[in-house]
């Protein structure tokens, strides 16, 4: 299991496992928050179920059983990729994910929707943002190849945070929302965002390969109907440096 040590900004941290059933609902019943934003995943595959699927129908249960709007985060990887760029995928699309990972975000969505009617679920792209963060950290090493045409929207942290914060006092949006950022690019194109001054080693996926190749997210909905911007890779960038 993993922990965040570090103090929070805001608010009072609670130790919680989310697939402990009995005390999710018992830490609910207790705090009684009226929003619950669900962030919490792993990807390793023999985790899936229990912490991506068990763990959300736990949150999405004691959600309901007390009365609160959940926002739940997903993921673009419920998509198999298999669109052609520039097409993007929008919220009316049929999710066919192609990985483990992304067949227990979809069964965790499913299980979001079924538990309450004022649900919403987010799905997002790559985060980016932190000097330390995995994206950041990925494009600075030297052993990874970068492939081209693998697509996604990136978003930047600090931007899908104000996006959810919005979203949590927006009752009034429900469903399935994508939140991904405006522009579509290749793992290659992010990392020498991320890294300018590595030298960076790209070239296509391989061809049996079972990674979904673009997932962009049309987030056309969201830009409509937000406060919040949501800001480009350079743009988003030149403010953290400036």
């Amino acid at each position: 299991m993993t922990w965040l040590h570090r103090e929070p900004q805001h608010g009072v941290p609670l130790r919680l496992d989310l697939a402990d059933a009995a005390a999710v609902e018992a830490a609910f019943a207790r705090v009684a928050p009226d929003v619950v934003v669900h962030t919490a995943y792993r990807q390793a595959d023999e985790h899936l179920e229990r912490d991506v699927v068990e763990a959300t129908a736990n949150v999405a249960r004691a959600s309901a059983s007390i009365g609160a709007r959940l926002v739940h985060l997903s993921s673009d990887l419920v998509f198999d990729g298999n669109h052609r760029p520039p097409a993007r995928y929008s919220e009316r699309d049929v999710p066919r994910p192609a990985s483990a990972y992304g067949r227990a975000k979809l069964a965790a969505e499913h299980l979001v929707r079924a538990g309450g009617a004022d649900a919403l679920v987010v799905r997002t792209s790559l985060l980016y943002g932190k000097p330390d963060g995995p994206q950041e950290r990925l494009a600075r090493r030297d052993d990874v190849t970068f492939y081209t045409d693998e697509i996604r929207t990136p978003i930047h942290v600090a931007d899908l945070a104000d996006a959810l914060l919005e979203l949590a006092g927006r009752g009034d949006v429900r469903g399935v929302l994508h939140v991904g950022g405006p522009e579509a690019l290749s793992r290659l194109e992010l990392a020498r965002a991320l890294a300018p001054d590595r030298a960076h080693r790209g070239a296509p996926s391989p061809p049996r390969s079972a990674r979904p190749r673009n997932v962009a997210l049309d987030s056309s909905r969201a830009a409509a109907i937000l406060g919040t911007r949501i800001r480009g890779v350079a743009e988003s960038l030149h403010s953290l440096h400036s």
